[in-house]
This record gives structure tokens, sequence and C-alpha cells, in this order.
């Protein structure tokens, strides 16, 4: 009976964004646009805005989640749709083709991909779209800063598996390049794969019993 209801389930295929599907960091072309994409809007004031909150970040005077709820903020009061869409276009051109390639051959033996990120939702979800795939989890905007939560370690291994219950899915392969998911990891040691270790990495994850890699030179 569980092997038949096995056999049911679709399946899936997750994969972290930054530094795993994509060979760059989709929050560090969000700082560098953000200011310029506000001036555009003529919105100076918040292009200002914009900037001091990633000085601030990078003279350490406040930590990375702050700098990324504050951006975020600034963004959804001045930006509009088309905004995101532009800047997922930007983002989507830094993807790994090792990667992708890897994703690909998942989707041609019928499984669904899914971005499970701390990248935030206003410029995850266009992105996903672009690429065609099925949805996203991402770092989702809050009003209240002390509510506000990354989608990483074990937030990011719950709503994995929140996905996977609501959707009817069984997963395949996660795919990830950071120490930040091994709680993910160590649930599924044998269908993950980590991207481009360090060997300070593959020891991590090796300890949690993930012995599969994918280089890409």
């Amino acid at each position: 009976m569980v092997e038949r209801l096995q056999e049911a389930l679709k399946g899936a295929t997750v994969v972290d964004l930054d530094g795993s599907l994509l060979s760059g960091n989709s929050m560090h072309v969000f700082m560098k646009r953000l200011p310029g994409m506000l001036m555009k809007r003529r919105s100076p004031g918040a292009a200002i805005s914009a900037l001091w909150q990633t000085w601030l970040r990078s003279m350490h005077v406040i930590n990375h989640s702050s700098m990324k709820w504050h951006l975020t903020q600034i963004a959804r009061r001045h930006l509009q749709d088309s905004d995101w869409e532009d800047l997922a276009e930007t983002i989507v051109q830094s993807i790994n083709p090792h990667v992708r390639d890897l994703v690909e051959s998942r989707r041609k033996l019928g499984c669904l991909t899914y971005i499970a990120t701390a990248a935030i939702e206003e410029y995850t979800f266009p992105l996903c779209r672009i690429l065609g795939y099925e949805g996203a989890i991402a770092t989702r905007f809050t009003d209240d800063k002390a509510e506000y939560e990354e989608m990483k370690g074990s937030a990011k291994l719950e709503n994995i598996e929140q996905l996977l219950a609501k959707e009817n899915l069984r997963l395949e392969s996660f795919i990830t390049d950071h120490p930040d998911d091994i709680p993910t990891a160590k649930a599924y040691p044998n269908l993950t794969v980590v991207v481009n270790p360090t060997q300070k990495t593959a020891d991590q994850f090796r300890e949690v019993g993930v012995t599969r890699y994918l280089i890409c030179e």
C-alpha cells in the first residue's frame, strides 16, 4: 500500500538559488540595482535610504538580515511589478549552466522543480516564472521586523516538507551549496547534491551522510 502511494506521488527537485542555481548572489544584484531603480521611479529619498542601509551593513553596524528587511521595505513601497520582473531578468543571466542542466535532466524524467531560498519572494517568484518552474519557497516580508525570518536552516526544511505534503510530492533531489541547508541535507542525505563545496563545506555535509557533489568547472 505504501509502495503504491509512493509511486503515485510526483517527483520533485528542490534547488537552492544563490551559489547553487545561480553562480552569483542575487542579493548583491538587488543591492546594486535598487538605488537606480528607485531613481527611475522618481524616489530619490528612497534611493538615498537604500544606499544608507547598504553602507550601514558594509560598516557592520547592522547585520545582513536587518539590511535585507529594510531594503525590501523600501523597494516594496516604491517599485512596481514590472521592476521586479526586470530585476529577475537580470538575475537569471547568472544561472549556473551545470546546475541548470542537472535540473533539466530531472524535469525530462517528470520531476517538478521548486526553488527554496533565503532570497526574497519579490524577485524569486518572477524568476521562477521565467525559468518555467512550478514554484518557490523564499523569504517573506513581514511588516513587523521582529517577525521577519529568512528562509534557511530548519525553517527551510519545515517549509519544504509542508510543500511536499500539500502538493503530494516525493523529494527526488535537493541541490544546495551552503551549510545553512544542513538541516534539510540531514533529513534527506541520499537525495542531496552539494554544488562546488570547499573542503570545509564537504566535510560538514559528509558528517550528516551526504556524499554527492557537483563540481562545476
